[in-house]
């Protein structure tokens, strides 16, 4: 990438589960965000770097939407995503092509509101029936509002989204890149590392897994062989909750911690050495300060 190009910012915005993360993911071309099945995985913003010859652009992926609950936790991701427009150039609401619901009307009720041009961004047709829906889709969504651009896409396929890229860098504005061509996030090694464990939680467990699960890498370090040693603990609600994710003899924290670490190792291109611990905080997602000091529902 030149030196002076253009630089700027763009926010994912929506509602839980229209793949958000998964699109962040497919426009890095590295996997940043987790992703899961399960709504409000989410629980900060989420920042991926694009360089490409034309621009550098800092993505970034926002919680979902959605109407908070009485946790810090939630009610800071919500912030968090409402929020998601500040400094952005462009806004990209993110919605599942195959439904408009009243989350997604709530979203561009917020949204609409913003200084920056709000674009849409209808993911997940590759799931659709036909392609022949696309434009009578496309004509009846422009009804709900004047979008600066539709595009459709799919984040899992990578579907038009090089095309979306190169659309995205020509509305950045000129200037020079904020970061180096090697840098992929703004966000702590930490941070990303605990990220990846959290994922692993919410693959082994399926609808086991507590929503109140978090992870706090306690200690990163690199040894004299290169290697990573990684030590994190797993704070959880209850006593049934620890039981669940330890499992028989041990097997389940095993399991993800198998998991986390092939997934760090191809991510971090070193051995990685992960050692787990489980701890129970009654009610944790209310405590502010636990909250903060995990890096969760900031942006």
């Amino acid at each position: 990438m030149s030196e002076l190009s253009r630089f700027g910012v763009v926010a994912l915005v929506g509602r839980a589960n229209v793949g958000k993360s998964s699109l962040l993911n497919q426009l890095v071309g590295q996997k940043l965000s987790i992703v899961s099945r399960r709504p409000q995985t989410t629980w900060r913003g989420i920042t991926g770097i694009c360089s490409t010859d034309e621009a550098q652009i800092v993505f970034v992926d926002s919680p979902g939407l959605h109407k908070p609950r009485r946790q810090a936790l939630s009610k800071r991701a919500n912030q968090a995503a409402r929020g998601a427009d500040a400094g952005a150039h462009v806004i990209c609401q993110v919605i599942d092509g195959r439904f408009w619901t009243d989350g997604d009307r709530e979203a561009l009720k917020h949204f609409r509101q913003s200084e920056a041009p709000l674009w849409l961004l209808i993911n997940k047709i590759d799931l659709l029936q036909s392609r022949e829906h696309v434009l009578p889709l496309i004509e009846r969504l422009q009804s709900e509002h004047a979008w600066a651009e539709v595009v459709p896409i799919s984040a899992k396929t990578g579907y038009n989204v090089d095309h979306l890229t190169g659309l995205l860098a020509s509305s950045m504005p000129e200037g020079m890149s904020g970061y180096d061509d090697e840098t992929l996030s703004t966000l702590p090694t930490r941070f990303l590392v605990a990220e990846f464990i959290r994922e692993q939680i919410f693959r082994q467990m399926g609808d086991e897994i507590p929503y109140v699960t978090g992870v706090e890498v306690t200690q990163y370090s690199v040894s004299d062989d290169e290697s990573i040693e990684i030590d994190a603990t797993l704070w959880c609600e209850t006593a049934g909750q620890k039981a669940s994710l330890i499992g028989s003899k041990g097997a389940r924290l095993k399991a993800i911690g198998t998991s986390a670490r092939g997934e760090l190792e191809r991510f971090l291109g070193q051995r990685i050495r992960l050692n787990q611990h489980v701890k129970v905080k009654k009610n944790w997602t209310e405590d502010g300060r636990l909250v903060s000091q995990l890096g969760y529902a900031e942006f």
